[in-house]
């Protein structure tokens, strides 16, 4: 364990070097870190930048996927998401992107025990799992590989029902942040039950956007599907930033660490 700490520590350092190049951008991840960041107190949004040592918000959130590339972390690829097959009830036994977030949060009920760096290394987890979750095809089903193996024709481009869901549709009809806060409708008394932490609740509601995702006309897709599930996506990167907030907000709130 300790020396997996260290590989990833490590990772954090070099990501941290101003001579890194951040060419990963995945705007998904960037959207939730920015509506959470507006979502935080002042003085957590200060914790939060003292823990990141120079990386942006939006660095943060893709942080998981930028190490991808180094074997070292391959430990870490199940943490991305949740198969549980259709009609299937019961949750994996090995690590996944659910019980990894229930152990990070719980590991946080002790924030102030903790080093800086295994603050951050959790706070890095929550800033890019909690996206994952909120993203149904990350809680889909294992027997295509959570619309991994679904091949599809986006507008004549080859694709996958995944990435349709995680970067096609969010760049061809331009959700950006600004977008995305337009559509907060919540009263007070909503917008405290979406910030309830639950995770297991959060998964589940995800999930149940997976009829949406596969109502496919046919494997040519194009306006009419994207038009259609635009404003789900929409919602479940405001969710997720909301629901960000709340648990940076929660932990940090307590942490004695100095801005």
């Amino acid at each position: 364990m300790k020396s997996k700490l260290l590989a990833v520590m490590l990772a954090i350092a070099l990501l941290a070097s101003p001579t890194q190049s951040y060419a990963w951008g995945h705007q998904g991840h960037a959207i939730v870190a920015q509506v959470a960041f507006q979502y935080m107190t002042a003085a957590n949004r200060a914790k939060l930048m003292a823990l990141l040592d120079g990386m942006t918000v939006e660095e943060a959130a893709n942080w998981m996927d930028a190490i991808k590339s180094d074997h070292a972390n391959d430990y870490m690829k199940p943490y991305h998401y949740l198969n549980i097959e259709k009609g299937g009830k019961e949750m994996p036994k090995e690590d996944n992107m659910v019980s990894v977030l229930q152990k990070t949060i719980k590991d946080l009920d002790g924030i102030n025990t903790l080093s800086k760096e295994e603050v951050k290394l959790k706070v890095l987890f929550l800033m890019h799992l909690i996206g994952d979750l909120h993203q149904p095809l990350h809680v889909g089903y294992g027997s295509d590989k959570g619309g991994n193996t679904v091949q599809l024709s986006f507008f004549g481009r080859g694709s996958n029902l995944h990435a349709v869901w995680d970067t096609d549709i969010i760049e061809y009809k331009g959700i950006n942040t600004a977008g995305v806060f337009k559509t907060n409708t919540y009263t007070p008394e909503q917008l405290a039950a979406v910030r309830k932490i639950d995770v297991i609740g959060w998964a589940a509601q995800s999930r149940g956007h997976l009829k949406e995702a596969y109502r496919l006309p046919s494997n040519k897709i194009g306006d009419l599907y994207a038009d259609a599930n635009k404003p789900v996506i929409e919602a479940q990167l405001l969710n997720a930033g909301i629901r960000l907030a709340a648990v940076l907000d929660y932990y940090l709130g307590s942490y004695e660490g100095k801005p």
